[in-house]
């Protein structure tokens, strides 16, 4: 039989197609996806089959676990008002496609008094940025304008609003929606998840008005949001895999979770410590006032510094290093991912496996810059902003 292939679905944003998209069509689509494994019919002939023989195996697959028959539809949705900490953790799921309002290139609104400070240290940043790089091409005012932003909002709320798209299948749906139930259910004391909860009932009945929350597709794995952890102290370790800790701000981790191919988790640190931007470190005067401004606005603020464990492959790190280490991402997640090359590097190199050595031989090729001095690397928007290829920026 000669190879082929049949569009049979496809994501839409017609608007009557929509609104005549019934819960019931979504589960029949699993029904019919379900028959592809169980049948010698071709796809038109289980197009044919009874409908309610359709139905009752849709049911059936609810009840055996067997839900990845309903993954194969996708459903988009725009949200807004969606607190940024809900929006991480659903981003932190890893089965989705998300565009989220830019914190780095639009400006961000939160209570009067955040908008107050975030306008505040808009204009410093603005003014720290021109005396510490007086005469940088790179830093053009349009430039200067989207950095003095990108810090500016550590001072803003977690919880703060802002507007996403956010695409995921059918079955991740209700999943999310399952998490949430269970977060809302849990009895903890991690302020956190404390803070979060009224926001997560809200989040749960706008889940359950898409009119796509199916009884019975439900995890039944005892899984459950994998962001915020009680304790997130694991071990370290650099190899064909690795795990590794650090300390990190809000704002750093929402950016590096969207790298899927790695897993993220975080905890509290025991007392409150926020990331001060480097851009401003060598002023006492002006850091002395940041820490009072920003622990003066909200118990979480983005600029919170949190414990992360990540944790991935060799091959999904080096993938991270194209797009972490350069001049455009924003610099703490850098000058971390650039840190974290280098503790892999010294493990690598002290290990006593061969096949570690290896590894280490090629990793080392990855150790002198950003991007444009990775071998065959070719860059489209070339910065020639020496103290960004040499990852020693400031901002």
């Amino acid at each position: 039989m000669a190879m082929s292939a049949k569009v049979i679905g496809i994501t839409t944003t017609n608007e009557d197609i929509i609104k005549n998209t019934s819960l019931q069509d979504l589960e029949i689509n699993g029904g019919y996806a379900a028959n592809i494994c169980y049948t010698q019919k071709n796809y038109e002939e289980i197009l044919k089959e009874d409908k309610d023989k359709t139905i009752n195996r849709a049911e059936g697959n609810k009840i055996n676990h067997h839900h990845s028959v309903f993954g194969h539809d996708t459903i988009s949705l725009y949200f807004e008002g969606i607190p940024k900490m809900i929006a991480m953790l659903i981003n932190n799921e890893q089965e989705y496609n998300t565009s989220e309002k830019s914190g780095r290139y639009t400006t961000m609104f939160g209570t009067e008094k955040e908008n107050e400070l975030y306008n505040k240290w808009y204009k410093i940043f603005n003014e720290e940025i021109k005396k510490v790089y007086p005469n940088e091409p790179y830093l053009t005012d349009m430039m200067i304008s989207k950095k003095a932003k990108e810090n500016a909002r550590y001072l803003l709320s977690v919880f703060i609003p802002t507007k996403m798209k956010y695409s995921t299948s059918f079955r991740q749906l209700n999943y999310l929606y399952n998490f949430t139930e269970k977060m809302i259910k849990e009895e903890t004391n991690n302020p956190l998840k404390k803070e979060l909860k009224p926001y997560l009932e809200e989040f749960r009945d706008v889940l359950k008005k898409t009119g796509f929350i199916s009884k019975g597709i439900n995890d039944y794995r005892n899984r459950e949001f994998s962001l915020i952890k009680d304790d997130n102290n694991f071990d370290e370790h650099f190899s064909r895999s690795y795990s590794v800790n650090y300390d990190v701000s809000f704002v750093a981790l929402a950016d590096l979770q969207r790298h899927r191919t790695l897993d993220y988790s975080l905890s509290l640190k025991e007392n409150k410590e926020y990331f001060i931007p480097p851009i401003i470190r060598n002023n006492p005067e002006l850091v002395k006032e940041w820490l009072e401004d920003i622990s003066s606005i909200s118990n979480f603020p983005q600029g919170l510094l949190v414990n992360v464990n990540e944790t991935g492959k060799y091959e999904n790190f080096i993938l991270k290093l194209y797009e972490r280490i350069c001049t455009a991402p924003q610099l703490e997640v850098m000058q971390i991912t650039k840190e974290n090359l280098r503790k892999y590097l010294e493990a690598l190199k002290e290990s006593k496996s061969l096949n570690d050595h290896k590894i280490y031989e090629d990793m080392v090729n990855y150790s002198k810059g950003a991007p444009c001095t990775f071998k065959g690397f070719v860059c489209n928007s070339p910065c020639h902003f020496k103290d960004g290829i040499n990852l020693t920026r400031k901002i």
